[in-house]
């Protein structure tokens, strides 16, 4: 169950962050001032037949900047590099507060010279996922995994002026977990899914 709750933490990482640039000409820059910014905070609670208690409490931070180049009309290259903490303390005050971070290289390609550019998006990359547990009686854990991330899909880039645009898209991305510290382990997981993503990105 634990190695299931990784994968998803490390799928909603690398989620849809998607980044735009209102001139595509050969030699502009792309940088994402907000490629990926999403703070959460959880409260849950239980109910059965016999009443109800409280769940876990869930705090999650992401953030995933990026900047590109434009080699040519259209078509940019640049890096990728998502960030993730996220901590979970149940009701017996357990604790597992898991954090990541990857390099991935991207492609993104706009058709078209109006206001509303569609684009393709691909990337792909190499990170590392530490996950700790921290229980209230006992010792803590605390594991560490290679991780491999990639990313497709596209969308519109809406010009909203030279300096703004709103990027509304769709991609699929996947992800591959395996544990670094003990090789003897036969863990290794991978997980996919399909985000859509909306974003405001300011270029300087």
């Amino acid at each position: 169950m634990r190695n299931i709750k990784i994968l998803s933490i490390g799928l909603v990482l690398f989620s849809i962050g998607f980044v735009a640039n209102a001139q595509t000409e050969k030699g502009n820059f792309l940088v994402g001032g907000e490629s990926k910014l999403n703070l959460t905070f959880l409260n849950s609670k239980l109910k059965d037949d016999d009443g109800s208690e409280n769940g876990p409490k869930t705090t999650n931070l992401e953030f995933s900047p990026m900047v590109g180049f434009f080699v040519a009309d259209g078509f940019a290259v640049g890096l990728e590099v998502p960030i993730s903490y996220t901590s979970e303390k149940d009701v017996d005050d357990d604790n597992m507060k898991t954090t990541s971070m990857a390099f991935a290289p991207f492609v993104r390609y706009y058709f078209g010279s109006s206001n509303i550019k569609p684009y393709l998006h691909g990337t792909a990359g190499l990170g590392n996922l530490k996950m700790k547990f921290d229980p209230a009686s006992g010792s803590s854990e605390e594991t560490l995994y290679g991780m491999f991330i990639y990313q497709i899909g596209g969308g519109l880039g809406i010009f909203l002026n030279e300096k703004v645009t709103l990027d509304v898209g769709l991609a699929y991305a996947s992800v591959s977990l395996k544990p670094k510290e003990n090789n003897n382990t036969n863990f290794r997981g991978i997980s996919g899914g399909i985000g859509i993503g909306i974003g405001i990105v300011v270029v300087l």
